[in-house]
């Protein structure tokens, strides 16, 4: 649409259905960009599974390189994928409802619900680097369950700006 409507001026309808078309666009970017790519699952699998194994190794040269490579890498995929969306569209704080907040939550929940007392089970049979193996299983957990989270955080979304499922 080029020229705004002067106020009291009523638009044309079809003015209207391009002005609609034009927003619902504009949405769809910014939810394409918010998008997690599979690899952020799977750096982050990645980057913790390391992390556990170098502090569970109790050296502490290997715990320094252990933990300056899982802050390093994290940093810079986050601000990759967040300066990325950022340059392309501006995002927006309701565009993710709460059932979206609570997706988030739950996929926490179990992933802990999971790992935690394996963790517990393999350290009181004695496994060795029992941390790092039930690590090895949230790392799974990530990998497999993170792009349905994605998706899923993707239809709501789209259902918020649309208004219902």
């Amino acid at each position: 649409m080029g020229q705004e409507a002067e106020m009291g001026e009523q638009l044309r309808p079809d003015e209207a259905a391009r002005a609609l078309a034009e927003i619902g666009q504009r949405q769809e970017q910014v939810i394409r960009l918010m998008r997690m790519p599979v690899w952020f699952w799977w750096v982050t699998a990645a980057l913790m599974v390391g992390l556990t194994a170098a502090v569970e190794s109790r050296r502490p040269i290997v715990v320094g390189i252990g933990v300056a490579v899982f802050v390093v890498g994290l940093v810079t995929m986050v601000l990759r994928i967040v300066l990325g969306s950022i340059r392309h569209a501006k995002p927006r704080n309701d565009l993710v409802p709460p059932a979206g907040v609570m997706a988030i939550l739950g996929f926490v929940a179990v992933v802990l619900a999971v790992t935690l007392p394996a963790g517990f089970a393999l350290k009181a049979t004695g496994v060795s680097y029992p941390a790092t193996l039930s690590m090895l299983l949230a790392a799974a957990l990530l990998v497999g369950g993170g792009p349905l989270l994605t998706r899923y955080l993707h239809r709501v979304m789209r259902a918020n700006v649309t208004g219902g499922l």
